[in-house]
């Protein structure tokens, strides 16, 4: 029987601060920055971003858009052109003993909801950057990168969409 991985995620915030020398006078200013760490306990995912396919532009056809997990290489098919924005796969860390099996699985196929109503679009394909069935490196951790492909309707309603897919690692 196999172990379901959790997700874990730490935070820590950090403030610096930053003296100026000028002449004979001290002048200090103090400037918050945000610091980030993730701890990973045997047998457990991460996220570490989501899903992105970027802005697009969708013309009288319909057409798709596909995000590469390995590479975040985007490309479109059909009446749907790219107009920047950051594409990118989703990117999980999980962390087990090294040299363990495990098994990567999805859930259902998301829908995404347009932010108003009034429109979906369809994502009909997630893909991983490698086997669903792996055996982790001696260090104990694996990059797992999950894209996928879009379907645009022709003439697209405009708008933000967006919608969740789980991601489930079973350790054996």
């Amino acid at each position: 029987m196999g172990t379901i991985a959790t997700y874990r995620l730490g935070r820590i915030a950090a403030a610096c601060a930053l003296a100026i020398c000028s002449g004979s006078s001290l002048q200090a200013a103090t400037q918050a920055a945000n610091g980030k760490a993730i701890t990973l306990r045997p047998l457990s995912i991460v996220k570490l971003r989501d899903l992105d396919f970027g802005r697009l532009a969708s013309g009288t056809t319909a057409g798709t858009v596909v995000i590469d997990p390995t590479t975040d290489a985007r490309s479109t098919t059909g009446g749907v052109l790219a107009a920047g924005g950051t594409p990118l796969a989703a990117q999980f860390y999980t962390y087990a003993t090294g040299n363990q099996t495990l098994q990567v699985t999805r859930g259902p196929l998301p829908v995404l909801n347009r932010a108003g109503g009034g429109a979906t679009m369809n994502v009909t394909q997630l893909t991983l950057n490698g086997p669903v069935l792996r055996i982790i490196g001696a260090a104990g951790l694996l990059d797992l990168r999950v894209g996928g492909t879009l379907a645009v309707a022709a003439n697209q309603m405009d708008g933000t969409y967006s919608g969740n897919f789980d991601i489930t690692v079973t350790y054996f």
